[in-house]
């Protein structure tokens, strides 16, 4: 891996430089740290340019640069504070190609100028011994999906895991502090900080800069995820917490099988869209998430769970189990108390003699009460409404609503078995089904 480190560097180099771009060539993350694990790579080269650079270069000229140098290979544009290259070397090793600045440590410019800091940081703390303690738990957290700080996982960032190992000086004392955490934690390995400076469940303090959370972009189901692991594991140490068993491939019967049995109905709201900045797109597929489950729960179709699928290329799947896909025709409505007389009579004007009104209104004890024609008494016919009736309030973000408003659909039960022919669908919608995160399932 050093060796390949060392080719894709200066190639990296040669490009710059043919470009005549100005600009220092670092090998970051885990194998400048020596934590990165066997068979599953990642290379992180940072090109440092001078604090006096304009950040709109990076746009204008930088990346051009390299997505024309590296043309033979596979490159995705991602976006953090600022967008860079992810490409893919020899078919397994994932490179990520970033812009920094070269600043004194505490005059940051942008969000990645610490890496150098934390590089410099680890190599001179991490012993081997350490260091295969930061692979433990790099590769548990992998295993249990709460591994990697992008925006689609949410989880756990390489920095984050060396510090934890640092503070904690083991896997095995990390996971045995993890498994007491509650609504707070603060952990400040270099005691510059204070909890006061922070509004967060989960802050690691970076030891280069006092001032930043290292466990800010961890949701609270990946730290739960993890602290529940980490009980279990304690409980009952496996293997399969680190190499969990393949995925068997399930047969359409066999999907057909958990779709029909006694559990709530299952809701696909599928939709395309165009290719975005990887980043981007799972940014706003989490915001439409949020925002369709919000219109279903304001017109009483109760969501137990949810989880959101991408191609990541053209077509997303929102899933959710909603305790009913279909209502009742009539919705029953409160009143106010027959004690306020002038709500009393705003609501016999706006309820009595109604076109929309199925029965009363009436008195139910002391309030007023009446039943009325439900506008959409099915998942389909609430999404179908909402996209033309702008009084729902489904607001669907910018780069996704042309397309949204244009191909989304909702599919219930047997109809989500529509998908099954996508790649990469199948097995999370079985996951989805399950219910149990993989490292539950061996559980006896």
């Amino acid at each position: 891996m050093v060796s390949r480190s060392d080719q894709l560097k200066g190639e990296l180099e040669r490009i710059l430089a043919s470009s005549q771009i100005q600009a220092r060539v670092s090998v970051q993350g885990s194998v400048a740290h020596d934590t990165w694990l066997s068979r599953e790579h990642d290379l992180d080269l940072f090109a440092e340019f001078p604090e006096t650079t304009d950040r709109r270069e990076w746009t204008a000229k930088f990346i051009p640069a390299v997505r024309k140098g590296f043309r033979h290979y596979r490159k995705v544009e991602r976006y953090a504070e600022h967008p860079y290259l992810e490409l893919l070397a020899d078919g397994e090793v994932r490179v990520n190609i970033v812009p920094c600045y070269m600043v004194e440590i505490g005059r940051w410019k942008s969000a990645t100028d610490r890496s150098p800091y934390h590089s410099e940081y680890m190599r001179s703390r991490l012993t081997g011994e350490l260091r295969n303690e930061a692979r433990l738990l790099k590769k548990f957290l992998k295993s249990i999906r709460a591994y990697g700080a992008e925006i689609r996982v949410g989880g756990f960032s390489g920095p984050l895991v060396e510090t934890l190992i640092l503070q904690f000086r083991s896997f095995d004392q990390t996971l045995q502090h993890a498994s007491t955490w509650n609504e707070s934690v603060f952990i400040d390995l270099e005691k510059n900080s204070t909890p006061r400076k922070f509004d967060s469940r989960l802050v690691v303090v970076d030891p280069v800069d006092p001032e930043r959370n290292l466990a800010s972009a961890v949701r609270p189901d990946k730290m739960w995820s993890f602290v529940a692991a980490a009980r279990e594991f304690l409980k009952s140490p496996q293997l399969s917490f680190f190499y969990p068993p393949k995925a068997r491939a399930r047969s359409r019967s066999e999907f057909l099988g958990r779709v029909k049995g006694p559990h709530y109905d299952l809701v696909a709201v599928q939709f395309p869209h165009p290719r975005l900045v990887l980043d981007v797109l799972w940014g706003q597929l989490f915001s439409l998430q949020r925002a369709l489950l919000g219109l279903f729960e304001r017109n009483e179709f109760h969501a137990v769970r949810s989880e959101v699928w991408s191609d990541e290329s053209r077509l997303s799947v929102v899933l959710m189990e909603i305790e009913a896909a279909v209502l009742s025709s009539a919705q029953f409505h409160k009143g106010p108390p027959v004690s306020r007389q002038a709500e009393s009579e705003q609501f016999l004007a706006r309820h009595l003699g109604a076109k929309n009104t199925v029965r009363g209104p009436w008195l139910a004890g002391d309030r007023w009460a009446v039943e009325k024609k439900r506008e959409a008494s099915s998942v389909k016919d609430l999404l179908k409404t909402a996209l033309g009736d702008g009084r729902y309030g489904l607001s669907v973000p910018k780069q996704l609503d042309a397309s949204f408003h244009r191909g989304a659909r909702a599919l219930v039960n047997e109809e989500v078995m529509s998908l099954f022919r996508q790649p990469g669908f199948g097995e999370a919608l079985w996951d989805f089904l399950d219910g149990r995160p993989g490292w539950l399932r061996t559980r006896k």
